[in-house]
């Protein structure tokens, strides 16, 4: 996914200012919005929402890296469930950014490939073998680059065309009714630099990153009022858990914050992150990071020590332009390691023990054990696993939800 990023640096640090929602319409079934205030467009019919999505059962199969015949001994099986086309807002497709899962729900973001700024959020019910979207929001004004559950709302990082902020890059939360999207309480908050590039949440804060001249803001959960800012190069992505705040940054930066006090613990180094502009995720696990590093490939660290305990190579795939096969996300529950490698497409890897469990700086080996081979392959830019279902943001393709079976 290619982000708007820039040099100029604009501190904006005491002041956030917000935009609300209008009184929302009727509800409508007719393809019409159930709430507008103009720029944000909301829609809750079923119907209308599900018209051009897929219900598949197809069983996904794992071609092993390099050449030789697929192995009949997987341990699992897989199958995709559901196409999920990406929404349409100001009669332009929108390309899918980025997955948060909770729970039985997966809540995906879309941006705009180029100008302008047009992006959405749907909300997908994932339970069973069904995939249905129920909500979605979309912005006239707005890319979103990444979207996070938390506390019945979505927490969006975005850019903005809206005169109102600038620099372009802001934070958006939007609540949630029954599962419904609702501009209810609907607001933005300014940012610096030209796009805030992730969202997390933890502890009753929201961590937002932004790009090249930006870093890491802590917000209030409840009103996105300012707590702190730490400047970092290159902020692409942000994770959390009880003890830690890390960030991923460009030229192979891991930076880690004390959860509690916000206090600057660590910056580590590792090989990766190494392409312009370009996007990488983090993923803590077991006090370890899982790092999508560009590059790099998957990099896994002990944040204690900042101690790389396991690697997966960069995806070289032949006759394909190296720029476009980069490991841009990663994701675990267990033993099991999925990869975005960008138009190479989605791998899949197995660790040699469950990454929620503490290990020192003890070694973990990474097997590749092959790539999902499905017949439309698009290009791939985020996945999400909770360990029964992955969710597969596709860029212009769309999205793709796949139940996993051990």
């Amino acid at each position: 996914m290619r982000h708007r990023t820039g040099f100029a640096l604009c501190f904006i640090l005491g002041l956030l200012a917000w935009s609300c929602s209008k009184e929302p319409n009727s509800p409508s079934s007719d393809g019409s919005p159930s709430e507008t205030d103009g720029r944000t467009d909301i829609y809750n019919d079923d119907t209308y929402l599900n018209t051009d999505n897929t219900d598949l059962n197809d069983s996904v199969i794992v071609d092993p890296p390099g050449v030789g015949k697929r192995s009949g001994l997987q341990a699992f099986s897989m199958k995709l469930i559901a196409q999920i086309n990406p929404p349409k807002v100001s009669k332009q497709s929108v390309q899918a950014t980025s997955v948060s899962l909770n729970g039985s729900y997966a809540y995906i973001s879309y941006n705009m490939v180029g100008n302008p700024y047009l992006g959405a959020i749907d909300v997908v019910s994932i339970s069973g073998s069904k995939a249905r979207t129920v909500s979605r929001a979309t912005f006239t004004d707005t890319d979103v680059s990444s979207v996070v559950y938390f506390n019945n709302k979505v927490y969006l990082a975005e850019a903005t065309s809206s005169v109102m902020f600038y620099p372009p890059a802001t934070i958006e939360v939007l609540k949630l009714t029954s599962g419904k999207l609702t501009l209810k309480g609907n607001y933005r908050g300014q940012l610096t630099s030209y796009v805030a590039t992730c969202a997390a949440a933890e502890n009753g804060k929201i961590y937002a990153t932004t790009g090249n001249a930006g870093g890491l803001f802590t917000l209030t959960q409840d009103s996105l009022k300012f707590v702190a800012y730490t400047p970092l190069t290159d902020a692409r992505w942000v994770d959390t858990d009880a003890n830690d705040v890390v960030v991923v940054q460009g030229g192979g930066k891991l930076s880690t914050f004390d959860i509690n006090t916000g206090s600057l613990l660590n910056t580590y180094t590792f090989t990766g992150t190494g392409i312009a502009e370009s996007k990488s995720t983090v993923r803590v696990l077991g006090g370890k990071a899982l790092i999508a590093a560009g590059d790099g490939g998957v990099v896994l660290m002990n944040l204690a020590t900042g101690k790389v305990v396991g690697s997966i190579p960069r995806t070289i795939v032949s006759g394909l332009d190296p720029s476009l096969s980069v490991t841009n996300a990663v994701d675990a529950s267990g033993q099991y390691i999925y990869i975005s490698n960008g138009e190479a497409g989605v791998y899949v890897a197995q660790a040699s023990q469950a990454l929620e469990n503490l290990s020192g700086d003890t070694p973990i080996t990474l097997t590749v054990l092959g790539k999902l081979r499905f017949s439309n392959q698009q290009s791939v830019n985020h996945v999400a696993f909770n360990g029964s279902t992955l969710v597969i943001a596709s860029g212009l393709g769309g999205v793709k939800v796949v139940t996993v079976t051990f």
